[in-house]
């Protein structure tokens, strides 16, 4: 990172890039294990929310540190419950465990601090149907998270959420203004628990349990494999990793409900993953390899990952879902990343219905707490009422490892301010100044 101002300046510039914030919508190191290992946020996480390779790591281990450490980096006791001796009495007494010795609970706060929106025209006339927006204070604190985890003896761990977001409405009125017109707000506050429960039977093999534990759920900085899929809710996944010096190999294999439909079945989604990724930090150590930055733990590596999910026929074949009536998609993704530098691009492709879906995301850190990112995506390549190509470009600022602000600027490649054809869905341009922490 020890380069001039002006070599930052021009590298941001060849991104093509304008000032934006992305981050994602999930994390999985929380502030509660930063004070568990009484470390930074720093230590897992790429700036967060997005994982380094340390925290992808702790997330293979079942939510522990590395190489069988756990309790020599633990700062905090965990409370006993029962003792050794009644290991030997097992199945006559209870097998013993521990729960964490303090509150292992979490808080993440975000929302819009201002945001605007691009005019809409009328699909008929091609007349301004709502005009463009500035506003202030939109949504400030607009989500709430509460995350709580933990371990529980040598071999389970929890982690889980439960999530309330406030979404605005805003009527629409006529340009000019008309004494009809009603512009009044109304807010819906909305809310979502979920959790999992981690069985490591030694470090690289786990059963899991729950919802929002796949690596179709939660990305690490590339999030490209996870957005051409769809996303599976509560059901049961295995795992395996090897990777205790350099790189290493991950496979998952898991069913799930979708979640959507009226009646669902843990056989909605079964789904089968794997990666491998040469040189650079393992991914079952977090160790080893080069690292290109020390502060945000971006390792020298390349990774390459072939994933397939099967849909059950009846579990999509109705409702508004975007995969409704299809059985199968298969993809493909590749990830690296060369010093402060990371590219990530993924490609899957549904069985049934025919439609391409791909995404590109790159990463440049400027320094270890400002970086800029460019998302390419196109989904549902082919369908005329559901393709929308984006381009966002975005600069994020951790002003602490626990918070940043940042601007978002989201493009739609084709004219799509019109309402697509057998539909009145509309998309528009937006630019969004968000603020988010944790503690």
């Amino acid at each position: 990172m020890k380069k001039t101002t002006a070599v930052k300046i021009a590298s941001l510039a060849t991104l093509g890039m304008v000032p934006m914030m992305m981050w994602s919508q999930d994390s999985q190191a929380i502030p509660a294990f930063a004070r568990k290992y009484q470390t930074s946020c720093y230590t897992c996480h790429s700036g967060f929310p997005a994982r380094n390779a340390f925290g992808e790591a702790f997330r293979n281990n079942g939510y522990r540190w590395p190489g069988g450490e756990d309790e020599d980096h633990a700062k905090q006791e965990q409370t006993k419950m029962g003792s050794d001796g009644w290991k030997k009495t097992f199945p006559n007494s209870p097998w013993p465990t521990d729960i964490p010795g303090f509150a292992p609970f979490a808080f993440w706060i975000r929302g819009d601090v201002l945001s605007w929106t691009e005019e809409q025209l009328n699909a008929q006339a091609g007349t301004v149907k709502t005009p463009s927006k500035f506003n202030w204070g939109t949504s400030p604190l607009g989500s709430a998270t509460l995350f709580f985890g933990g371990s529980m003896g040598n071999n389970f761990s929890a982690f889980g959420s439960y999530n309330i977001t406030a979404t605005t409405t805003t009527k629409a009125g006529h340009n000019p203004p008309t004494s009809t017109d009603d512009y009044s707000s109304t807010t819906t506050v909305t809310s979502a628990a979920r959790g999992r429960v981690v069985w490591a039977f030694k470090p690289g093999i786990n059963f899991a349990l729950g919802n929002g534990f796949s690596d179709f759920n939660f990305g690490s900085a590339n999030t490209t494999y996870a957005s051409t899929f769809p996303n599976p809710g509560t059901g049961a996944e295995f795992s395996y990793i090897t990777g205790e010096k350099s790189g290493g190999f991950k496979f998952i294999l898991g069913a799930a409900e979708n979640g959507t439909s009226d009646v669902n079945h843990v056989n909605d989604l079964t789904y089968v993953r794997a990666k491998y990724k040469i040189g650079g930090a393992g991914l079952l150590s977090g160790a080893g390899g080069t690292l290109g930055n020390e502060y945000v733990g971006i390792d020298n590596h390349f990774a390459i990952g072939a994933s397939y999910m099967g849909i059950r026929k009846e579990a999509l074949l109705t409702g508004t879902s975007a995969w409704a009536g299809e059985t199968g998609v298969w993809g493909v993704d590749a990830e690296g990343s060369i010093g402060n530098f990371m590219l990530g691009a993924g490609y899957s492709r549904d069985v049934d219905l025919g439609f391409n879906n791909y995404r590109v995301d790159a990463t440049y850190f400027l320094y270890p707490w400002l970086k800029s990112t460019v998302t390419y995506s196109n989904l549902r390549e082919g369908d005329p009422t559901a393709n929308d190509p984006t381009l966002a470009f975005g600069l994020t600022a951790h002003l602490r490892a626990n918070a940043l602000v940042g601007l978002t600027y989201t493009h739609h490649t084709r004219d799509y301010n019109l309402p697509l054809k057998s539909s009145t869905t509309t998309f528009t341009d937006t630019v969004v100044l968000g603020a988010q922490f944790a503690f």
